[in-house]
């Protein structure tokens, strides 16, 4: 849908654009690739409206948004320049970097708690990592930012990875069948689907993974030399993404979703009601759960406790946790003198 609106788009402007004075043409808005690590579900209704609510063209950025189909591609085109920020969560991030050794930073965290909730039933409970063992349970994927957040939980709790055995039940609220089946004692699951069973009024028992490993949630990624070469374009995508955040978290979200869906094709767009509250919680929970002040600022105690505690277990050894993020471009955007 995006495509086809662009290519109709990009043919009138060009038009308008070799008639325009020179004047005009020199004003041309400043092109700004940005993707998400899976197409355009609701939960990236910030990056969507970020264009679809005019906010990057506020900015003189003409911005393309694309959808990736897992958090490796999104990296790979920022690694090879093909896109200037991405979005992608702070465990996959530090990952990526202890194995690619990429120049990758991070220039603002929009979730700055974890999207992972452990849940059980309240008839057969866990409510501690030491309650895991002998359990079996179910993670979004096998190798996947769950399967990880399972061997930091257990770490903690003093028990080994062998501790548990684990199921793929993936990130659908359909997972609690598998729970009253016996089939796992327990599973990992997105917020989304924390909200889906709670609506549903199941009886469950939930906690963050933030109990046990509170590190970044979700980020917006560049690399060092792109925001080196264009700091001032920087600057000017994240009074975007603060605007754009801005708008979401004070206005009516209905009308958000419908603007945005006339440019993007949003899985599950029909449900509207469902996908306003998850992203009411979402924003409640997850964008503010640091406080007010801290929206869209990498926070250096999460940096360092995710920089632990991944390297503590093995996971992986980002480096020094400051070099990983900056906030120059956060505070110059909110403070209005970038």
């Amino acid at each position: 849908m995006q495509n086809r609106r662009n290519v109709l788009k990009y043919a009138g402007a060009a038009a308008t654009f070799l008639s325009a004075p020179a004047i005009l043409r020199a004003q041309t808005r400043e092109p700004f690739v940005m993707m998400t690590p899976f197409g355009f579900i609701a939960d990236f209704i910030e990056m969507m409206n970020a264009i679809s609510g005019g906010h990057m063209a506020a900015q003189g950025l003409d911005a393309k948004l694309l959808g990736g189909q897992g958090t490796a591609q999104p990296i790979q085109q920022l690694i090879t320049s093909q896109a200037q920020m991405i979005r992608a969560s702070g465990i996959d991030v530090m990952r990526a970097i202890s194995t690619t050794k990429a120049p990758l930073i991070s220039i603002a965290t929009i979730y700055q708690g974890s999207t992972f909730h452990m849940v059980s039933l309240k008839k057969a409970p866990i409510l501690k990592a030491e309650d895991l063992a002998g359990k079996t349970v179910g993670i979004v994927s096998v190798g996947g930012t769950t399967d990880v957040y399972l061997d930091l939980i257990l770490a903690k709790g003093g028990l080994p990875k062998s501790a548990v055995k684990r199921e793929v039940t993936g990130n659908s609220p359909g997972a609690v069948q598998f729970m009253k089946q016996g089939r796992v004692d327990c599973f990992i699951a997105s917020i989304q689907v924390v909200v889906a069973l709670q609506r549903m009024k199941e009886e469950v028992e939930i906690w963050s993974t933030d109990r046990y490993a509170p590190m970044p949630g979700q980020c917006y990624i560049s690399s060092k030399q792109m925001i080196e070469g264009k700091p001032d374009v920087f600057v000017r995508a994240m009074k975007a993404m603060h605007a754009s955040a801005q708008e979401i978290m004070t206005k009516p979200l209905q009308p958000v979703f419908e603007r945005a869906a006339k440019d993007f094709e949003i899985p599950n767009i029909r449900n509207m009601q469902d996908l306003v509250e998850v992203e009411k919680v979402t924003a409640e929970k997850l964008w503010l759960s640091e406080g007010p002040d801290n929206l869209l600022r990498n926070v250096p105690k999460l940096w360092k406790s995710g920089v632990d505690a991944l390297r503590e277990n093995g996971v992986a050894n980002p480096g020094d946790p400051e070099a990983l993020y900056t906030n120059k471009f956060v505070d110059a955007a909110i403070s209005g003198k970038g």
